[in-house]
């Protein structure tokens, strides 16, 4: 079992691993930080709720097992493929923020889906402006990066930088999800807003990355 998957089922239970079957059966909520593989949660078989945050790599292939799950949270993580994510029948929630999503197309196979979050996502021209609004008219509550946002994450992207743009309550930040360039993608986050990163990406898009390493663009909070 993923270091970090034990860690989420200690806090939940108060034991220590190995674990053994009936304590991962009563677990019906975790919140897993920085996993390396989501292999071992299908041992938690009544899982309802799970939060993934900067898990890399993310393989919803891994849930399908996972009959009561409802709620399904993945944040400033590697998630690209939303294949597999059909095969949740009782999928309520989905909220996945700055990750790497380009295609919707899944989520249309979705019967109960009625909230997703997938702002910070380098979105497909198809799926930003014809699958998010149809699966709006499926009743669906869908939030999107606003437009230059969204625009900003690809020209982000189509520069060599796997970057998420995205708006906070104290500002835009960039952030990088995924394990590949931090080992905690949900902090250090700095501020910078969309003339500045389009001047940087014009003449020096060299000192993109190392916004990352001033503490005078760094907010005090990282959530969005």
């Amino acid at each position: 079992m993923d270091v970090a998957i034990e860690q989420a089922v200690s806090r939940e239970t108060g034991q220590q691993p190995p674990f053994p079957d009936e304590s991962l059966r009563s677990v019906t909520y975790l919140h897993v930080y920085y996993a390396r593989t989501l292999e071992d949660l299908s041992r938690c078989r009544d899982l309802e709720i799970v939060q993934l945050v900067g898990c890399d790599p993310v393989d919803l292939g891994r849930l399908t097992h996972l009959a009561e799950l409802s709620t399904v949270v993945v944040e400033f993580g590697s998630l690209k493929d939303l294949a597999g994510v059909q095969n949740l029948p009782p999928l309520r929630r989905f909220s996945a923020g700055m990750n790497m999503i380009e295609d919707l197309t899944p989520l249309l196979e979705c019967p109960k889906l009625r909230r997703l979050d997938v702002r910070g996502n380098p979105l497909s021209e198809h799926s930003y402006r014809t699958l998010a609004p149809q699966l709006e008219k499926k009743g669906i509550h869908v939030s999107l990066s606003d437009e230059s946002e969204w625009k900003m994450t690809l020209d982000l992207r189509r520069h060599g930088f796997p970057y998420s743009f995205y708006k906070a309550h104290d500002g835009t930040r960039i952030c990088r999800p995924g394990l590949a360039l931090t080992d905690m993608p949900d902090k250090s986050h700095p501020i910078v807003d969309r003339e500045e990163l389009e001047e940087l990406l014009d003449h020096q898009p060299e000192t993109i990355p190392k916004l990352f390493e001033r503490d005078d663009r760094m907010p005090t909070t990282f959530a969005p």
